[in-house]
């Protein structure tokens, strides 16, 4: 279990923050297009890497990464109004900011463990390495 939260973590870090410019970062706050390519992009990455190393099917990572791509939009539009509203004080921006990366990571593992509850019994990219 521990391997499957390590996973979901690292897939959101990479596809979260490592594909996404600082300029992206402040922009999707700004403008909803920005957000609609970040969440795309959020969304791609997921739908390749979710079948490897998460042990679901094709059509299993499809559903789970539109499902958590939908959900990562609604968590950023809201927390992207917040974080507007707080900027120019860093305390509560750091806070938004931590509970927008913890709302994500809840929801990613609690959708693969409720939607497949079997899936991290397949063998995936870890059992192979």
């Amino acid at each position: 279990m521990y391997k499957i939260f390590l996973t979901i973590f690292l897939i959101h870090m990479f596809a979260g923050f490592s594909l996404q410019s600082k300029k992206l970062s402040k922009l999707k706050a700004e403008k909803i297009i920005y957000l609609f390519g970040h969440v795309g992009l959020y969304t791609l990455v997921f739908i390749v890497l979710s079948p490897i190393l998460l042990g679901l099917t094709y059509e299993e990572g499809l559903v789970y990464s539109l499902i958590n791509g939908v959900l990562h939009f609604i968590v950023d539009f809201i927390t992207g109004k917040i974080k507007k509203k707080v900027s120019n004080l860093e305390a509560k921006h750091t806070l938004v900011v931590l509970f927008d990366y913890t709302l994500h990571l809840l929801i990613l593992t609690i959708t693969y463990f409720s939607i497949y509850p079997t899936a991290m019994y397949r063998i995936t990219f870890w059992d192979v390495v």
